[in-house]
């Protein structure tokens, strides 16, 4: 055998490997047409080409935009270069995630920002006593003492009226931006200046108030605001109504009545510890009703009663539903 690795050797190899082959009229006819056939370059399809020629073009727009800009020049220095259009913020779509479920359904509408805006704020469990406002809750001050304006009684008769205990000095729409002097002088958002302002017959003015609003006699509850709580008084201080409760109503839970709804607001008023200076978190609501009739209310979130601050008193919970 031929040592392959010899250059010098070629001669004998080919002798040896193609000694059997001789060339005739044949083979060269096929070996024309081969070539024939082959000279003709294979043409790949211009659709490939356009998404890499796309992506080119696109490089050296990118290319010559960012260049502009670190450069600092502006477009007007060099004509040849077209900026494109500053980005435009994107609507991107929320799914929600897990088994699919729609997120609309899920959801609770919160807000409805039509022609016309409104918000829909949850509820606590519960009909609300008190009115609502616009903007700021309606008000009333009393030596820096805030009381926000009962939905009912609409007028209060002369009989509930005691001596008068101030007087509204000020009338600002957004008492919350007032100044503090002017919280202490008497202050309303609803009360026209010089109106006056009543104790109601029974109970302390730490409690409740009255003063005319359009034309109406209007009571207001003693209520945290702005920050604004008892002001080292105690809840009795603020809700005065032991010995007069008439209907003791829990959202939620049941209603009592005469003795057991005094019992119930005795335990409150002996055991209830501040929690909160200001808290106006409600999930239920207490409604007490007054031998007068008139009807006073503490929002509830859990074991903390809120009025005038947030009062903890779980003892009043298991006493109320142990009377049920």
């Amino acid at each position: 055998m031929n040592d392959l690795k010899s250059l010098d050797q070629l001669g004998p190899i080919a002798n040896e490997m193609l000694g059997g082959l001789h060339a005739d009229e044949r083979m060269r006819l096929a070996i024309r047409r081969a070539a024939e056939a082959n000279a003709a370059p294979a043409r790949r399809p211009l659709r490939r080409l356009v998404p890499a020629a796309c992506c080119a073009a696109l490089a050296l727009m990118c290319v010559g935009v960012t260049a502009a800009r670190l450069g600092g020049n502006a477009p007007e220095a060099n004509p040849s270069v077209m900026l494109a259009a500053e980005p435009t913020v994107m609507a991107i779509d929320t799914i929600a995630a897990g088994d699919g479920s729609d997120a609309a359904a899920a959801g609770t509408l919160v807000a409805d920002l039509g022609g016309n805006a409104m918000v829909r704020r949850a509820e606590a469990d519960g009909e609300s006593l008190f009115a609502a406002g616009e903007g700021d809750i309606p008000l009333v001050t009393v030596n820096g003492a805030v009381y926000q304006m009962l939905a009912t009684p609409k007028d209060v008769g002369g009989a509930l009226l005691g001596g008068q205990v101030g007087t509204v000095q000020h009338h600002d729409a957004q008492p919350s931006l007032a100044a503090s002097d002017a919280l202490s002088a008497g202050l309303s958002n609803v009360a026209a200046e010089g109106t006056a302002i009543y104790a109601i017959s029974g109970l302390a003015e730490t409690t409740a108030v009255a003063a005319e609003v359009d034309g109406s006699m209007r009571v207001f509850q003693r209520v945290s605001y702005a920050g604004r709580g008892p002001g080292g008084l105690g809840l009795e201080d603020t809700f005065s109504v032991r010995g007069q409760v008439k209907r003791l109503e829990l959202s939620g839970v049941g209603t009592l009545t005469g003795d057991a709804a005094n019992a119930a607001i005795d335990v409150l008023l002996d055991h209830a510890v501040l929690k909160s200076a200001d808290a106006t978190a409600r999930r239920q609501t207490l409604t007490v009703t007054l031998d007068s009739g008139l009807r006073l209310q503490l929002g509830v979130s859990g074991d903390t009663l809120c009025g005038c601050g947030g009062w903890s008193c779980p003892e009043f919970f298991e006493a109320f539903e142990a009377a049920l």
